[in-house]
Order: C-alpha cells, then sequence, then structure tokens
C-alpha cells in the first residue's frame, strides 16, 4: 500500500507540471511524458524506475539535453520487431536545426522496455556521447530495504588486466560498461539496464546512490571511454545524416539475476549466436603448464595420456576431447608437424585446436611486412592514439579494417584450416576495440565499429569449420565466438579458484549471449588436493571444461596421478557436460567471488560451495534460497566424497580449508 500511495503521488505531481504533460499506460507500464521539457518517468506496477529523465546528446565537451529543445510532440502506435509486439512512444522534438526523437518501446508481457535516441539534421550530425536516460534529480528505487543490503554492479568491459567485477554498496558511486544491476540482497528485487546493442559504441552506465536507497544522478549512455574500455582519447563520433544511439534495456525483476539472463537473451536476439559446432568441449591446453615450452612431441604425448587415462573414465563429452596447442606453437611445431599432430589427435578420438592474436603485432618490427604479398609495413597499421601506436600487455593494437590485417586473417586461418584444426583460441582480442585517430576504412569511426568489421571477418574465413574461443576480449558482441573465457589467466591455487569464481559471481549469464562461458585451463600442481577440487569445480560449473598440466612423457607422475583421480569423477564431469554456468546463491561484498553457486535442473538441483579459507568451516544454507521447501527433507550425494545425506531446511556443510563440497540434491 505504501508503494502505491507513493506511486499515485507521483504520478500527480508530475502530472501537474503542465497541461501538456502526457501518461500513457501499457499492461503494468506508466509512461509519463512532460511534454514542456522532454522529461520522462516510467513506472512498472507501483515501483518508479526512472524518474524525470531527459535524454541527452553531444561531442566531446558539448551536451545538449531534451529540455533546451522546444516544439515537443509525443505519440503512441502499435509496433511489432524481433523482441516481441505491444507499443511504441515516441516523443519528438526539435533543437536549433537538429529533429530528435526519443522511442520507448513497450513489449507485452515482458518486464523490460527499450529505449532509444535519434539525432538528425539536414547537413549530418557528428556524435560521440547519447544517453537516452539521464536523471539528475533524486527518486526512491527502493522504499524499503533487506538487512543483506543494497547493490549496484561494476561489470567491466572486458577481462583483460586481471579486471574483476565488483558489488557496490548504496551510497557509493557506480561505474559499469554495458550493463549493470541496481538490487536488493535479501528479497533480490531489482533494476537492470544496459545496451542490448553493440555495433557502434561502447556503453556506459553512471550513478550515484544514497543509503536509503534512492538513485541521486543516473547516466545509461553510449559514448564510454575510459581506462576500463582501454581506450586513450575519447570515444569516436558516429557521423550521418541520422545518428542513432544504442538501444537500451530497462526493467524491473522480482530476481535481479533472472533480469541479468534476460538482458543476455535480448542481446543474443539481436547478436544472435553463431551455429552450434556441437558438444561442449572438454580437452586440454598447453598454456597451463608447457607455456613456452611447448613442442609437438610433448603434445602428441599429451594427447596419448588423455586418450589411455582420461577418455574412457567419463573425461569427454559426446566422445570427444580437444587437445589445443597454445601460444608459442610457432616455435615448438615444425610446418609439417601440424598435419602429424591433428592425424595424431583424430586417431585417438580427439579434435585438435591451435591459438592465435588476429589483432596485435608483437614483433614491435614497425618497418617489417605485414603480409609478404602486400607492401603494407606494420607502422601503417597500427592503431594510433594521438598519433602514438597503442600498446597495451606488450602487444601493440592493430586496425581490423586495414587490408593487410585482413590479408593476414585470411592466410592465417586458411592456413589452420589446412592443416585440419577444428578449434581456434583467439587471444587479447581487445585490442581490436581501442580507439584510434582514424582507421583505414574512413566509414568507420569508432572503435566498436572496426572490432565488429574486423570480427565479422575472421567468422567468414572460418567457414563455420571452427570452433571459435575468444580468450581476452569484450564482453560484447557475443555472435563471432562460440565460447569466451570468462576471467583472465587462471592457476592452480585457491586465489585463482576465487579469482575466476568473481567472474562467474556476476558474469555467469554470459553463457546467454555465448553457448558457454570458459573457466580457464585446470592446473593441478603444486597445491593441495582440495584446492584441485575447488579449481576443478570452479571450472565445470562455468562451462568449457580443459585440463592445463604436463602430462607428457616427462611431467611428474605426481601431477598425472592427481589429474586422473580429479579428472575422472563422473559426478562432476556430468556437472560440465550438461548444466550451464551456475548462478551465485548470494551476492558477494565487494569485489570478491561469491562462495556458494547452484543450477537447478530438470532432477537435480546442484550446490557448489566452497571454502577459500584456510581453516576449516562450517558453512550454512537455507533451502528457501534455493527455491526449495523449509518443511521437506531431500536426498543429496556430496559429489566428491560420494556420501549420502539428508536435508531438511538448510544445508550444514563442514568443509576443509581451501575446499569445496557439491552437492546433488534430488527434488
Amino acid at each position: 500500500m505504501k508503494r502505491l500511495i507513493l506511486a499515485v503521488v507521483l504520478c500527480l505531481s508530475i502530472g501537474s507540471l503542465s497541461a501538456a504533460a502526457r501518461k500513457f499506460n501499457f499492461e503494468k507500464w506508466t509512461i509519463l511524458v512532460e511534454n514542456s521539457s522532454g522529461e520522462v518517468s516510467v513506472l512498472y506496477g507501483a515501483d518508479t524506475l526512472l524518474s524525470g529523465s531527459n535524454a541527452v546528446w553531444g561531442a566531446d565537451n558539448h551536451r545538449w539535453a531534451m529540455r533546451q529543445a522546444s516544439a515537443y510532440r509525443t505519440t503512441i502506435s502499435d509496433h511489432s520487431d524481433i523482441y516481441g509486439s505491444g507499443k511504441l512512444i515516441s516523443l519528438r522534438a526539435t533543437y536549433g536545426g537538429q529533429q530528435v526523437e526519443q522511442r520507448i518501446y513497450l513489449y507485452a508481457g515482458k518486464p523490460y522496455l527499450h529505449t532509444e535516441l535519434e539525432v538528425s539534421a539536414p547537413d549530418g550530425v557528428a556524435l560521440n556521447y547519447m544517453a537516452p536516460v539521464s536523471i539528475s534529480q533524486p527518486y526512491a528505487l527502493f522504499n524499503e530495504r533487506s538487512r543483506e543490503g543494497l547493490y549496484s554492479l561494476f561489470i567491466p568491459f572486458d577481462n583483460d588486466a586481471f579486471v574483476r567485477y565488483r558489488s557496490i554498496e548504496f551510497g557509493k558511486p557506480t561505474e559499469s560498461y554495458g550493463v549493470t544491476a541496481f538490487f536488493d540482497g535479501g528479497s533480490r528485487r531489482g533494476l537492470v539496464m544496459g545496451a542490448v546493442e553493440h555495433t557502434d559504441w561502447k556503453t556506459g552506465i553512471a550513478a550515484t546512490t544514497s543509503p536509503k536507497g534512492d538513485i541521486n544522478s543516473l547516466q545509461l549512455y553510449g559514448g564510454a571511454s575510459s581506462t576500463i574500455t582501454r581506450d586513450l582519447i575519447p570515444h569516436g563520433k558516429v557521423v550521418g545524416k541520422s545518428v542513432k544511439s544504442p538501444r537500451m534495456t530497462v526493467g524491473w525483476f522480482s530476481d535481479w539475476r533472472e533480469g541479468m539472463e534476460l538482458f543476455g537473451d535480448q542481446c543474443a536476439t539481436f547478436a544472435p549466436k553463431l551455429p552450434s559446432l556441437g558438444a561442449r568441449p572438454f580437452g586440454w591446453n598447453s598454456w597451463g603448464a608447457l607455456a613456452t615450452k611447448v613442442t609437438f612431441q610433448k603434445s602428441v604425448e599429451v594427447s596419448d595420456f588423455i586418450h589411455d587415462h582420461l577418455q574412457s573414465h567419463s573425461f569427454e563429452n559426446e566422445g570427444t576431447v580437444y587437445i589445443d596447442i597454445d601460444s608459442f606453437w610457432d616455435f615448438g611445431f615444425r610446418h609439417d608437424q601440424h598435419k602429424i599432430f591433428v592425424e595424431h589427435c583424430h586417431k585417438n578420438g580427439q579434435k585438435a585446436g591451435i591459438y592465435w592474436c588476429p589483432f596485435t603485432d608483437w614483433g614491435g618490427n614497425a618497418k617489417g611486412r605485414v603480409v609478404r604479398d602486400m607492401d603494407y609495413r606494420w607502422e601503417d597499421v597500427y592503431i594510433r592514439a594521438k598519433g602514438e601506436p597503442v600498446r597495451f600487455d606488450g602487444g601493440l593494437a592493430i586496425d581490423p579494417t586495414h587490408p593487410a590485417v585482413r590479408r593476414r586473417i585470411e592466410l592465417q586461418i586458411k592456413q589452420f584450416l589446412e592443416w585440419g584444426y577444428e578449434y581456434v583460441k583467439l587471444d587479447f582480442m581487445a585490442h581490436g576495440a581501442y580507439q584510434s585517430d582514424s582507421y583505414y576504412d574512413k566509414s568507420v569511426t569508432t572503435a566498436m565499429q572496426a572490432y565488429n568489421q574486423g570480427m565479422q571477418y575472421i567468422v567468414e574465413q572460418c567457414e563455420g569449420k571452427m570452433w571459435i574461443n575468444l580468450s581476452i576480449a569484450p564482453l560484447f558482441p557475443g555472435n563471432y565466438a562460440h565460447s569466451r573465457r570468462i576471467s583472465c589467466d587462471a592457476w592452480a591455487d585457491i586465489k585463482n579458484t576465487e579469482y575466476v569464481l568473481n567472474s562467474l559471481t556476476y558474469g555467469w549469464w554470459l553463457d546467454h549471449i555465448y553457448h558457454y562461458n570458459d573457466g580457464d585451463h585446470i592446473v593441478y600442481k603444486d597445491v593441495s588436493e582440495g584446492e584441485n577440487r575447488a579449481r576443478v569445480t570452479s571450472s565445470a560449473i562455468t562451462g568449457i571444461y580443459f585440463l592445463g598440466d604436463d602430462m607428457s612423457k616427462g611431467g611428474s607422475p605426481e601431477v598425472k596421478a592427481k589429474v586422473v583421480r580429479s579428472t575422472t569423477n563422473p559426478g562432476i564431469n556430468e556437472i560440465a557436460r550438461t548444466c550451464p554456468s551456475f548462478r551465485p546463491v548470494e551476492v558477494a561484498r565487494g569485489d570478491r567471488g561469491a562462495d556458494m553457486f547452484y543450477h537447478r535442473g530438470e532432477k537435480y538441483l546442484y550446490v557448489a560451495m566452497f571454502n577459500y579459507s584456510p581453516r576449516k568451516v562450517v558453512k550454512h544454507l537455507e533451502l528457501q534460497r534455493l527455491g526449495l521447501s523449509a518443511d521437506k527433507s531431500y536426498n543429496a550425494v556430496e559429489l566428491w566424497s560420494g556420501d549420502k545425506i539428508q536435508f531438511k531446511g538448510e544445508i550444514a556443510a563442514e568443509i576443509g580449508g581451501k575446499d569445496v563440497k557439491v552437492y546433488r540434491i534430488e527434488y
């Protein structure tokens, strides 16, 4: 009742601002448009999602707001598109010689709307900032809060430089890229907003909040440029007779986690996933232990070890395992050995994979040729900021639109296909999404335009014959790869496991954009058995399931024995084989990873509970937080020990230091 009264008061107060104010209702949505200023307020049921939003656009340091315009005209009409059918509310206005239009799309049965901003002029426009949502006056998003607290999310632009996701307590400023959520950690109710289009713009979300639950300011905008987007200069200008912002989504959910998953589905509707190339990969990657010492002989021996000791003991998916050679293969393999290696993998019932960086120059020989059959030098293809080549992680970024870069991509992928490789790990892809002073293709003016062009060309060259797995890469868009690594490099110890799970805590939903997330290679050496179990589990509940130790003849017998013990657990492997990425049960604090994750399947509910500390602990989890009854008894098996257990009301798990428990619960 309190929320309803507040909503009515808000409607009346906004509606009383001017006789020109208009109110639009559609299902649970109420849209209020002030036709003397262009301010927009949005309610979903009794909840105020946006209050007094006034769209903003601009170039560099110049900004214009809808309230500065005139001749406002608001209409509503029927509408249908790829997201569904419903209503389109259009707010048009004039500013100088520019025509400005904000569109709001409402969809039948959907708890989200879309909005976008378009600016046009007879002589054209050039913009590098467009904010369909811009709010500068406080309003109450949450009128009540649980003791678990109110949070927003920091979602990074990419997974480079060991970046971490973060939950941000209300009262601290929010900065996020692509998408964010504002939610109550106890009730899980929340607001999810972000961009569902990633063709031209890098999207940012900036907000300030109060501990009592207010949004004090909020901008959802295209034109993000910062150290987090890896850019050294402002966002490029989008140019044309008419320029449109990214299409943005704003939704209200009883569970913010469902909202993040539905956000991923919206992104995949606009940019559909690549056609599937079969079952989720199980396999091995050489970077885990062999790294720079990978050789043809060692890779063949690893193939044999996996065939002899693992494949017949549940480490496979639909009979297939991938053997993937990573960086430095060009030093460890002769040219003629690639086909031999691929054929050897095939004889072992395996597929062979390889590694490459299409958007970087690691040699640094500026005067050297990019490709032999074109007279372009590396210095001709560099991405430049203020005239200087852009270098990050030791690699020089190169222009995805340049013909020499495209020819290099064509030749290398053609070679991979001729050798017979069926999987390619593409790394340092974010280098192709750095903003450049200019691009070879003069129709391209923004980093995302260049990145999309380069990625599309890679997909075309692969001809649908190679599984494309992105390593370091932007989160969006997801239509150029089958899978993407969810974090930066991860190794064996519990700190690395927690780092991967930080990314899973707030990025699990990315498998709604890609076929699968990738938890990076599992390394066993130099840590305890408990840490091995935790690391294996972190990968199994994330997605792609790759090992990383040296299992060649020269590898440690102790490590190989641990690999056999921990990698042939049929229950854990069944999770890796059949389950999507697990959801977090609860929010984690700051930039830490959650310690409990779950997936609810048709027959079983799986729960993974991690202990990151060195001491034994007892963790408690109420079954109601998993959607189970508090009054019913449930039979369960702990998959690492095989112990059979019965739960009622809660799970009380005693977990050793740096270890994990995984429960398969019948319900």
